[in-house]
């Protein structure tokens, strides 16, 4: 049996592309982690630190894969985090999928929810909203055609 061993001639780049390369480096090494790196979720938020933040966004995704990204309010209640909607595409996706993405202040943080029943979370979640939001809240409230929805955010699942 015959080994064949294919050669070719060596090419070196010329002094002007060698030039090129050597100031092209220390962009490439800067934009690298920038390229490569994929944002990084953080740790479930710890609420206390972000009860102040008005408004939050609530990344889910639709039937057909699309990511939905939606500005929330959010309200504290005995430390528990909790969302309020009322016939929302972000509710259908949820009640679909309770896994979502809470973005808070520049910073991303998978969580879960989980739809709570009944007419005292309802009232919670109420009073701690007009607490938080004042007259804001009030303006909404009038406009309230049924019982909203209430979510209870939580961690991931393992």
């Amino acid at each position: 049996m015959l080994n064949h061993v294919l050669a070719f001639p060596a090419m070196s780049p010329s002094s002007e592309e060698q030039a090129a390369r050597r100031r092209a480096a220390p962009w490439l090494l800067l934009l690298l982690p920038l390229l490569l790196a994929a944002p990084a979720l953080a740790e479930y938020p710890d609420w206390a630190s972000v009860a102040d933040v008005k408004v939050i966004e609530v990344v889910t995704r639709d039937a057909d894969g699309d990511l939905r990204k939606t500005k929330v309010w959010f309200v504290l209640v005995d430390d528990v985090a909790y969302l309020r909607t009322s016939r929302s595409r972000w509710l259908e996706n949820l009640r679909r999928d309770p896994a979502l993405v809470l973005r808070i202040e520049g910073r991303e943080y998978e969580a879960r929810v989980e739809e709570i029943p009944g007419d005292e979370i309802v009232e919670q979640v109420d009073r701690a909203t007009r607490e938080k939001y004042g007259w804001q809240e009030g303006a909404i409230h009038i406009f309230r055609m049924r019982k909203p929805d209430i979510l209870r955010l939580s961690p991931p699942a393992p």
